[in-house]
């Protein structure tokens, strides 16, 4: 379940470069291993945030669509 509250998704538009689809995957996989590191308490929420920040993750849009994302399972 809180997987699903912070969840990220990246938008992929059309005629991407090979360098900008390589970015797209190294950001993705950070955030990913953020996320699950977090959700094992391997790190701290100011970490996983740091770890987003490098991602390049607006951390305001990400916290408000995480909360959004909480209220909508009922959470």
């Amino acid at each position: 379940m809180i997987e699903q509250i912070l969840e990220t998704q990246i938008i992929i538009c059309h005629s991407l470069s090979e360098d900008e689809i390589q970015d797209l995957i190294m950001r993705e996989e950070i955030s990913s291993l953020a996320t699950q590191r977090f959700i094992k308490g391997e790190i701290s929420f100011r970490d996983f945030l740091e770890f987003m920040e490098i991602a390049g993750i607006n951390i305001d849009d990400y916290l408000q669509l995480a909360n959004d994302n909480a209220q909508s399972i009922g959470f």
